[in-house]
């Protein structure tokens, strides 16, 4: 009795594999993001447990939608996240291609690892391209393995903002995933919720 839906992803991979690195460690620092009803929430320290190779260091304000990890619905494998990576350069086309490959490998490998499936994580690619007139939006496709629901492979469309933000004399790295294109309905929903999303600092004084 394993589902709902698969026990919100095996508890997104056992809370990323290692319960301290659920970012309580990046108190005061917060990312805001006005969440809709039925998304459900998740903040995980960068690097990951299961991306421990991962060069950006921070932590992760993650969005899920209401189907995204139910194969049948519209919205399935669709999030919006946002990397907040403090006292960092902010990361070149080339490297955050490296990153997220890290990411979305490790991810895959972590999920599939006691279930029989044999996946080949170097088959993973990411292409990303800068958004013409823009120096901060690009839009990238990654195809994988989708390790939670269907174990088959899937073409991904994401869509990245990078955010230079002086309070944290770092950056932030917002970006958009779902299998839709782009001109989808769901597409907005995101783009709105990321627009907003912001850090604040808490004064624990």
């Amino acid at each position: 009795m394993i589902n709902s839906p698969y026990r919100f992803a095996i508890l997104l991979v056992a809370v990323a594999l290692v319960v301290p690195d659920v970012a309580a460690a990046q108190e005061p620092l917060k990312v805001d993001i006005e969440t809709p009803k039925g998304w459900r929430t998740e903040t995980l320290k960068l690097p990951t447990g299961f991306a421990r190779d991962m060069k950006l260091t921070g932590f992760e304000e993650v969005r899920f939608a209401p189907g995204m990890f139910r194969p049948d619905a519209e919205d399935f494998f669709t999030y919006c996240f946002v990397f907040c990576l403090p006292d960092q350069t902010p990361p070149d086309q080339k490297t955050l291609t490296v990153e997220l490959l890290k990411y979305y490998r490790g991810l895959a490998v972590a999920v599939t690892r006691n279930s029989g499936v044999e996946i080949k994580p170097e088959s993973f690619t990411l292409k990303i391209t800068p958004v013409k007139d823009s120096k901060t939006r690009s839009r990238a496709v990654m195809t994988w393995v989708e390790p939670f629901a269907t174990q088959k492979p899937q073409t991904l469309n994401l869509e990245i903002e990078l955010v230079l933000d002086r309070s944290i004399k770092g950056c932030l790295l917002k970006i958009a995933v779902s299998p839709q294109p782009h001109d989808a309905e769901l597409w907005k929903q995101m783009r709105s919720m990321l627009k907003a999303a912001k850090v604040t600092v808490s004064d624990k004084s």
